[in-house]
């Protein structure tokens, strides 16, 4: 008897760790046909199932929520995709009806605040964009927008909803502490979770980079290959602008003018450039430079957000840039438009 009750017991166990980790994706869509492929961040195949009447069904256990990707194709060819946050419980995929070209994804808490704010901030957005709105309606849906971000990470902390939109929209405004506060307001079970472990780490790397901490040295390659360490430039000058930047990024190329100015003005004094192109392409690369007249340093490791200096210096979006003083101090940083000019104006006066 005893035999058959630990039996009993180790098989309840089994099903109740399966019902906690288990999810089912259930999907109707309209024309759809073949196999649907369940795919991870690196868009490697899962899982796949095949399509009947539209209709297709994944079933699997996950140990940690994560984003991953439905589409009918592995490669080129998709007509069909779905972002959604694989969790324990049933997700729903369907056509939305006002948008063709979007996806529902509803049933576990992390979808479903997912969609609620997708629709939220689509809704905003259009407004925004309406040729009929005004500036001063403009403004307020700003407001508006971010305090829906907010709201939403708030009301999420639980889940890893909460957390990408903390990563995603809110991250990169946050100094490196009010990062970390932010996340240790998670539960402690997401704050084990692969994604704020990881912008945990972005953040204390961000606290080194702040105003008032010494730089960071590294080294990377100039386009004839020599290898060209922050630190030699940073000893030979007064003032050296660490400045991330990449040809494909609209923003950089749109600060191009304001640091020709800047170096124009003040290399005979002292002032100097290390520019980190965090391009993959390097044709790309030196074209951009040449094109642009980018007299000053530049270096490239060919890593995109995983080069050296860019993982150092906890760079998720570009431009960024730090400006050095002489002694190793970071003085400044994002110093956009003519806010660079200013201060070294101020420095070297």
């Amino acid at each position: 008897m005893k035999k058959i009750l630990l039996c009993a017991a180790t098989a309840l166990a089994c099903a109740a760790c399966a019902n906690k980790d288990g999810y089912t994706i259930e999907g109707r869509i309209e024309g759809l046909e073949g196999k649907v492929y369940l795919l991870d961040e690196e868009h490697n195949a899962i899982d796949s199932a095949v399509v009947k009447n539209g209709s297709f069904r994944f079933k699997g256990r996950t140990q940690e929520a994560a984003i991953r990707m439905l589409r009918d194709a592995r490669g080129e060819g998709a007509t069909f995709g779905a972002l959604l946050i694989l969790e324990p419980g049933r997700i729903v995929v369907a056509d939305d009806p006002e948008n063709p070209y979007r996806k529902l994804v509803s049933g576990t808490p992390s979808n479903d605040a997912s969609a609620a704010y997708g629709a939220a901030s689509s809704a905003l957005v259009k407004e925004y964009r309406d040729p009929e709105t005004d500036q001063e309606r403009r403004a307020a849906i700003e407001e508006e927008y971010s305090a829906l971000t907010r709201k939403s990470v708030e009301e999420n902390r639980d889940n890893l909803f909460g957390a990408l939109i903390l990563a995603q929209e809110l991250g990169y405004e946050l100094s490196g502490q009010e990062l970390l506060d932010e996340i240790a307001a998670f539960t402690p079970e997401m704050q084990r979770t692969t994604l704020l472990t990881q912008l945990r780490e972005q953040a204390e790397a961000r606290l080194r980079t702040e105003v008032g901490q010494p730089f960071i040295p590294f080294e990377a390659p100039d386009a004839a290959g020599r290898e060209i360490t922050l630190s030699s430039v940073v000893s030979a000058n007064r003032y050296v602008l660490l400045d991330f930047w990449a040809s494909w990024c609209g923003p950089c190329m749109g600060e191009v003018p304001h640091l020709k100015k800047a170096y124009d003005a003040f290399r005979k004094k002292g002032f100097e450039i290390y520019g980190v192109s965090l391009d993959k392409d390097r044709d790309k690369w030196l074209t951009a430079v040449e094109q642009n007249d980018m007299q000053w340093m530049q270096v490239c490791s060919l890593e995109a957000f995983d080069d050296p200096g860019a993982r150092a210096y906890a760079v998720q979006a570009i431009p960024s840039n730090f400006l050095i003083a002489a002694d190793g101090t970071i003085v400044a940083k994002n110093l956009r438009g003519e806010a660079l000019y200013e201060k070294l104006a101020e420095l070297l006066k």
